[in-house]
């Protein structure tokens, strides 16, 4: 982690990324919570983040800190002060009554939040990438039942990454690579792309994940001697066997 690895900080960033991916949730009908509280947590959340890694007690200073630092985009850093000051911790109910484009709003001020978070994760300006809501797939009952037959003979690997969740799903000795349930585009790591890779399982141990000021994200399962890059953009990553461990 960029700002270091005390369990407060990496507890916090953990937090934002879950109540970001809530609010994603809220947008596409998958999450009955309430937008508004989730939105403030996230704001406040990001307040807490900004205050800790600039060392000051004013979050719209922090912002203005980190961009001085070039950790934040100049205007990334002036829109979530401008947020903050405004009405970053005074939105309630009644501000949004009848307010149609509110979840709009939200999801805006959601996508800052998100690209400040990889901002903070990676120590330099994170790209800007879509922020979309998390729709619920529609089944049959028939489909559903073999969709359920078939994940019990399937074995997955998960890490959250940004609020995001990347899955390595393998079934019948093929993998593919998806993230927040859409699959990705692969390639190997010679670059040629593929629908799937040969695996017999997905890996069992605990991840070790690094993030770089590129964006790129670096997964490996170490005793598997598995690795996936994903990209800044989360929408393709690069499977392969780790050099470093054999």
């Amino acid at each position: 982690m960029y700002l270091g690895d005390t369990l407060r900080v990496t507890g916090r960033y953990t937090q934002l990324g879950r109540q970001l991916r809530r609010l994603r949730h809220i947008a596409g009908g998958r999450h009955s919570a309430d937008l508004v509280t989730t939105l403030r947590r996230a704001t406040q959340l990001a307040r807490d983040l900004a205050c800790e890694s600039a060392d000051v007690d004013d979050a719209g200073e922090g912002f203005k800190e980190l961009s001085v630092r070039g950790v934040l985009e100049p205007a990334l850093s002036e829109r979530l002060t401008a947020w903050v000051a405004s009405q970053g911790t005074r939105v309630s109910r009644p501000d949004v009554q009848g307010d149609a484009a509110f979840g709009e709003r939200a999801m805006a001020v959601g996508r800052d939040l998100d690209r400040f978070l990889r901002s903070l994760e990676i120590g330099a300006p994170a790209p800007e990438i879509p922020f979309e809501p998390i729709v619920p797939a529609e089944r049959g009952i028939e489909s559903s039942a073999l969709a359920a037959a078939s994940a019990r003979l399937a074995s997955t690997a998960a890490v959250t990454i940004s609020g995001r969740i990347l899955e390595l799903e393998v079934r019948g000795g093929r993998a593919v690579i998806a993230v927040d349930d859409r699959p990705i585009a692969m390639t190997l790591d010679s670059g040629a792309p593929v629908t799937s890779f040969a695996l017999a399982a997905a890996p069992t141990s605990n991840a070790e994940v690094r993030r770089e000021q590129t964006g790129v994200t670096r997964v490996a399962w170490i005793p598997e001697h598995l690795v996936i890059e994903l990209a800044p953009d989360f929408a393709s990553a690069r499977f392969g066997r780790d050099p470093d461990r054999g």
